[in-house]
């Protein structure tokens, strides 16, 4: 867990804190749900986009409508929180259909920049000499939970009880942080997306916004070859669920709940709620640790070679249940 990279927790601040809160409350109408698909684009295929791409016409102009209004209404929300399920899959060295492991906790954000990730409960698969797939509890050694106030990522790292201390390098501090291998998740400009990303609306989706996004560049296909952001259609258009999928046949699916966005508080909850995110405090009996600058580009070479999906932690197994995972 010590070992988790600078560029990688970034990453994961992206995708579980800022997908979900990049679309604030609001309802507009888009047409219907499945683009005509009568008429394709005159483009050719680039080298290395999805076999969707390029769109049809119509799909184009609904993928553009929704892109727009995301862009619009992500610079709305100035603090945000929920409570997640993650389930991890590992379909080449686990199983092609269920998960590996299976997590619950919560995310906080607060505009432009501060987070917090935290799982509370962790359950690990193991087969069994049948063939069964069995889950157990994990202790509290194996929880994530780090803090970025905006220029330092703060990891809890339980099994080692330290405190580590991870600057952010000046390109993804502040808002800067839409150069990061998210942008869109960053109220970046449409253009800014279009320009890293190949993007649409799944048409074979009813009822909610299926968000599909594939990247161009090898920089940011190192973390993910796809993502997926399933929206419902409803008057808060907020993001249900995330999938990342990784290279080499892994997954993580995050699904959100007991959303809330730009709650009344009075001065003084605001202010409790404000130091969650500043300069933490050391656990009692633990030890900070502020990670040298030369170890941090180190892990942050390493991550260009290693994608996120194949990073995870090892967690030991035991007898178990889970909640099945959605589909």
């Amino acid at each position: 867990m010590g070992q988790r990279l600078v560029s990688r927790v970034t990453t994961m601040a992206c995708t579980l804190i800022l997908v979900a809160t990049s679309l604030a409350s609001g309802q507009q109408q888009f047409g219907p749900r499945v683009a005509d698909a009568r008429q394709p684009q005159e483009q050719q295929r680039p080298q290395g986009a999805p076999d969707w791409f390029p769109l049809f016409t119509a799909l184009q102009k609904h993928t553009d409508e929704v892109l727009t209004f995301w862009e619009y209404h992500s610079g709305k929300i100035e603090r945000y929180r929920s409570d997640f399920q993650r389930w991890e899959y590992d379909r080449q060295n686990f199983d092609r259909v269920q998960f590996q492991t299976y997590s619950v906790g919560k995310i906080m954000y607060a505009q432009p920049d501060k987070g917090l990730f935290e799982v509370t409960e962790l359950q690990q698969g193991q087969r069994q000499a049948d063939g069964k797939i069995v889950y157990a509890k994990q202790q509290a050694a194996e929880f994530e939970k780090w803090i970025c106030d905006g220029t330092t990522v703060f990891e809890f790292d339980h099994r080692n009880k330290q405190l580590i201390e991870r600057r952010l390098p000046p390109e993804m501090q502040g808002k800067q942080i839409v150069e990061g291998p998210l942008p869109f998740l960053f109220g970046a400009k449409k253009a800014q997306i279009e320009a890293r990303y190949w993007v649409r609306i799944n048409p074979e989706k009813k009822g909610v916004f299926w968000l599909e996004a594939v990247p161009k560049r090898r920089e940011d296909s190192a973390n993910f070859k796809q993502i997926d952001i399933v929206i419902p259609d409803d008057k808060e258009f907020l993001p249900k669920a995330i999938i990342l999928h990784h290279r080499g046949g892994t997954q993580t699916t995050f699904e959100f709940t007991n959303r809330e966005t730009n709650w009344n508080e009075t001065f003084e909850k605001l202010a409790i709620w404000s130091r969650a995110f500043f300069n933490p405090a050391t656990p009692y009996g633990w030890k900070r640790v502020k990670e040298p600058a030369a170890q941090q580009q180190q892990q942050q070479q390493q991550q260009a070679i290693q994608p996120l999906g194949q990073a995870l932690p090892i967690r030991q197994a035991q007898r178990g249940l889970a909640p099945r995972a959605p589909r």
